[in-house]
């Protein structure tokens, strides 16, 4: 959420000073209409609106990402870390919270029970992180995934140096800012 509110903040920053200026300013309804429209125009572009391609690969990309979530919160809850670590979470703060003065016993043997957890957890996380079936879904998601990324980059590379879409040109560089999507598009 973030990242869309700064995405949008950029687009309207840029739209907003790119051309303005005193000798710009619209002295007439018809000027602030034809402003208002080219303030559209840009942020309707600048914001892939424009480009039918564009928005249907970032959707695959967003989906994909949402399919992936869901897998793994299916494989959070099949693993119950979530319940075991929130059991302890609720020990130590009846503990923490209960008693006035400190019992060090009961905090060492608390400690252990934790430890116990913890590692009863990550014994169950590597059991399923090590089926077949978990190794072939992350397999998939990354090819599907990284096949979506490229088509995206294509089609936002496949303008590249256009004058008319800067805007283009300077997303494919930001997203490939240390080079690992051009090298695996070759």
């Amino acid at each position: 959420e973030n990242k869309l509110n700064a995405s949008k903040d950029y687009c309207l920053n840029r739209s907003k000073h790119g051309n303005s200026t005193e000798a710009n300013f619209p002295r007439t309804v018809d000027d602030l209409l034809n402003e208002h429209n080219q303030f559209l125009t840009r942020l309707f572009t600048q914001c892939l609106l424009s480009n039918y391609d564009l928005i249907e690969r970032a959707s695959k990309i967003m989906t994909t990402c949402l399919l992936f979530c869901t897998q793994i919160k299916f494989f959070m809850e099949s693993t119950k870390v979530h319940e075991t670590l929130e059991t302890t979470r609720i020990e130590r703060s009846m503990m923490r919270f209960g008693k006035k003065k400190k019992n060090t016993d009961q905090e060492a043997e608390f400690r252990v029970k934790r430890e116990e957890n913890i590692q009863r957890c990550s014994d169950r996380i590597l059991q399923e992180y090590r089926t077949e079936n978990y190794q072939h879904m992350i397999k998939k998601f990354d090819q599907v995934f990284t096949s979506h990324l490229a088509e995206f980059m294509k089609n936002l590379n496949s303008d590249y140096g256009q004058r008319s879409n800067s805007h283009l040109t300077n997303l494919f560089m930001q997203l490939d800012y240390n080079g690992f999507v051009s090298s695996s598009l070759h």
